[in-house]
């Protein structure tokens, strides 16, 4: 079902982004503006990247488990590490365009056309992000929520346009209208600057899961609480919990180790406490790959 809805998103995010890129560049073409022209580039390349993802995600679902034994979730931070610095790459390139074009005069675009566009981008942009950030809470692929981060980002794009082009058409009927050429730069200088700050914030976390580092304190402190709860329960004299989150999928390895003057579990009992941990386990979010181990010698549980 996840496979079904997750391709289905997707696919709305790949489709709407390529209605944007047409709009965007030919509306850029005609009103002579950088920054229109900016949110068409962005929004084509993203076309690629969410093509990307709808393929890696297709290709994570099907089972192959002679070459991946733990499956193909890493799949999921790689992609979307590899989106975010592409993004970051289109805006580096976009604000030393800016720069250049500050210093050599602005440049004159039609602010009535171009705010035109920048409303009905604004309202776009929020309706797709609001049915992306729905379906991730429903689904908690980290595919969908890169679309919907990325939706989000060009929402705002979207009104910090609208707002500078509103200024613009403003100034032309005042004595400063001198600077309405600069506009159009300023604005794809300041946002493709931010616009590096949110990718840089993705990057750091994906970084994180490639690595196998430790998921977010919250998860964390979740399982650790379900481990610590059957420890107390069982009088196991301590345990080893390693917890690692690789796209949607939770690795969780536990190792108990038993007091054997006080409970020393049989294989069956052994079962039933897995199971026991397995249900409780159900509350945490994303696919669980669940190791239980139980010994008297501490030595094999470090």
């Amino acid at each position: 079902m996840r496979q079904v809805s997750e391709r289905f998103v997707l696919k709305v995010s790949a489709y709407g982004a390529f209605v944007f890129a047409v709009v965007a560049m030919v509306w850029g073409v005609l009103g002579q503006s950088q920054m229109i022209l900016f949110d068409g580039v962005y929004s084509l390349i993203s076309v690629a990247l969410s093509l990307g993802s709808l393929w890696s995600a297709a290709y994570i679902q099907k089972y192959d488990f002679k070459r991946f034994p733990f499956g193909k979730e890493m799949l999921e931070p790689i992609i979307i590490l590899l989106k975010n610095v592409v993004i970051i790459i289109l805006c580096v390139f976009a604000f030393s365009n800016a720069v250049a074009s500050i210093l050599s005069g602005g440049q004159m675009i039609d602010p009535g056309m171009s705010a035109l566009y920048a409303f009905l981008a604004t309202v776009g942009c929020l309706l797709v992000y609001r049915y992306l950030e729905k379906r991730y809470k429903a689904s908690l692929s980290g595919f969908i929520k890169a679309e919907a981060v990325q939706w989000k980002m060009d929402f705002f794009l979207s009104m910090a346009v609208l707002l500078g082009f509103a200024l613009a058409f403003g100034l032309n009927f005042t004595r400063y209208k001198n600077f309405v050429p600069y506009i159009d730069p300023l604005m794809v200088l300041l946002v493709s600057g931010y616009f590096i700050k949110v990718p840089s914030a993705l990057i750091k976390k994906q970084v994180r899961e490639v690595m196998e580092m430790s998921p977010e304190s919250e998860i964390k402190l979740d399982v650790e609480n379900i481990i610590s709860s059957i420890k107390t329960k069982y009088g196991f004299n301590e345990y080893f919990l390693r917890v690692s989150k690789v796209g949607s999928k939770l690795f969780i390895e536990v190792d108990y180790v038993v007091d054997r003057k006080a409970f020393e579990p049989r294989i069956q009992e052994m079962d039933l406490i897995r199971q026991e941990i397995f249900d409780a386990l159900q509350q945490v979010p994303y696919k669980k790959w669940l190791t239980i181990s139980f010994t008297s010698d501490r030595k094999w549980a470090l």
